[in-house]
């Protein structure tokens, strides 16, 4: 009996350090892997805000060029420069009906003379002793040799914003005009990246001049500890947070463009700074938010190491004690119980699409078919096909980033003008399907399609976006009808619709 038990004790202990062992290299293995795409993700995110802010800056050196050339051409016709202050003046008013928030004054140096748009009298400047050629938005013209340069942004207490100069050197040397920008586009692009739960993002210049954050407070903040622009005392926010950044900051900094593991505060985070053309794009994220968003990577293949290695343990142990052999099994319907969990969200997670998330093509067509076998003989439904009208446009004058933004707000003005008991779903691109339950009146179909179309328009002028309009083909559905069937009538439908590209509604002849 004391050998029986000696025994089985040596084989609980071989089982025990196999399952070590084996789940040990398992972590490691897959902690390799999750390195990997936490890596990837973070510097994607990092590239993907750098990306959108380079679209901005070229906004604004759009700005900039519209103002050159009307400046140029009036000098060409009249060069006084009496008369050129005159023009800035008036010039001022129209270039901030046209580039709205974003402008904020236009000035010059032209034949030994201070020009610019504001109302100030110049008899302030020569009291100060202002001399324009020493100002670093000249300096920085010179030093361009010709090129479109912005000065160090800085933070204007006055009205809370952050700025920064455009200025040129013209081809007689002398000559610079200067145009004046409010970065709040900036602020806007950091507020509206949503990577992860919890996450800082930060934009700063070579400076450490901080002109973007997820923490409005930090604005016009130095995380190097000197300002550029005007001098002022740090909020006490940002320097609690400067203080626990600590040397975290050179780690990102010396590991540019890859994930490194920090604390902050002494909390966890992963980080990742991307530097390009002067600017460095900063991404923070709690660890657990990390995990959260690469739980496939890492989860899935933990449990299946666990499932294989209990059933191996589980066979080899098949003479043992039946009370240990329950156990056995017991662990093992757990550990299935957790990866038929983990396949349920990842089979859920494979029927929606990534962009929107409504039910994709291939889970629509299945909900459909299931409600059409359920009809009774006295029930319709309508289903509706829906197609942009010059997305392409929208694409191409808008870059994809935008294009992306469109197609999400119009999913969300579909969903929010349907019933519970309603389909909808994104096929691909910008076409769209819905099916409307318990009914047969392509009125209603009609003014649904009215009502998105309406919201639509008025959600993305809130939001500053261009609109898309949708054009609709609808076809009345009974119990038995072909899932090919109903969309070639709804198709055929929307092709009718279409011939305006203006959010026609067209509906099949009656079956």
């Amino acid at each position: 009996m004391g050998k029986i038990k000696k025994r089985n004790r040596k084989k609980a202990f071989i089982f025990a350090a196999v399952f070590l062992i084996v789940n040990i290299l398992a972590i490691i293995i897959v902690s390799r892997r999750e390195t990997r795409a936490v890596d990837a993700s973070l510097a994607a995110c990092a590239e993907e805000t750098k990306d959108r802010f380079e679209e901005i800056l070229n906004g604004y050196r759009h700005s900039f060029h519209l103002f050159t050339e009307m400046l140029s051409q009036e000098i060409e016709h009249n060069p006084n420069p009496d008369d050129i202050w005159n023009y800035l003046k008036d010039m001022d008013t129209a270039l901030a009906q046209i580039e709205g928030k974003t402008f904020d004054g236009v000035y010059m140096y032209y034949k030994g003379r201070y020009l610019y748009s504001w109302d100030t009298p110049y008899s302030q400047y020569e009291q100060t002793g202002y001399d324009a050629t020493q100002r670093p938005w000249y300096k920085d013209a010179a030093a361009g040799g010709g090129e479109v340069v912005f000065t160090p942004p800085y933070k204007s207490y006055a009205n809370n914003y952050i700025l920064t100069t455009i200025s040129q050197m013209q081809p007689d040397g002398e000559t610079v005009f200067a145009y004046d920008i409010r970065m709040e586009d900036i602020q806007t692009l950091v507020a509206r990246q949503n990577f992860y739960e919890n996450q800082q993002i930060l934009i700063y210049d070579e400076n450490g001049t901080v002109i973007g954050s997820t923490v409005p407070e930090y604005l016009g903040d130095n995380l190097y500890g000197t300002f550029a622009g005007e001098s002022t005392d740090s909020s006490e926010k940002f320097l609690q947070f400067r203080e626990r950044l600590g040397d975290s900051l050179k780690e990102l900094e010396s590991a540019e463009g890859k994930a490194e593991r920090v604390s902050i505060g002494g909390r966890q985070y992963y980080g990742c700074v991307l530097g390009d053309g002067g600017f460095r794009f900063m991404i923070l994220a709690p660890q657990g938010s990390i995990l959260k968003k690469t739980a496939e990577i890492w989860l899935v293949p933990l449990l299946v190491v666990e499932l294989l290695l209990i059933y191996v343990l589980a066979s080899i142990s098949r003479g043992q004690h039946n009370r240990e052999l329950r156990e056995a099994y017991v662990e093992l319907g757990q550990t299935q119980k957790r990866l038929e969990i983990a396949l349920s969200m990842a089979q859920k997670a494979a029927a929606v699409d990534d962009l929107t998330g409504m039910m994709n093509a291939k889970s629509f067509r299945k909900e459909l078919l299931h409600v059409l076998s359920t009809l009774e003989e006295e029930e319709h439904g309508i289903l509706v096909m829906l197609d942009g009208d010059h997305f392409k446009h929208i694409n191409d004058e808008y870059g994809h980033n935008v294009g992306d933004e469109v197609i999400k707000l119009t999913a969300q003005m579909i969903i929010g003008r349907i019933r519970t008991v309603d389909l909808a779903s994104r096929l691909h691109g910008d076409e769209f399907a819905i099916f409307i339950a318990d009914t047969c009146d392509y009125e209603v179909a009609r003014k649904i399609m009215a009502d998105i179309n309406f919201s639509i328009a008025k959600e993305a002028q809130k939001r500053n976006m261009p609109a898309l309009t949708l054009s609709s083909g609808a076809v009345v559905a009974r119990n038995g009808d072909g899932y090919a069937t109903l969309f070639k009538a709804a198709d055929e439908a929307l092709y009718k619709a279409k011939e305006t590209h203006n959010g026609d509604f067209s509906c099949a002849e009656t079956r």
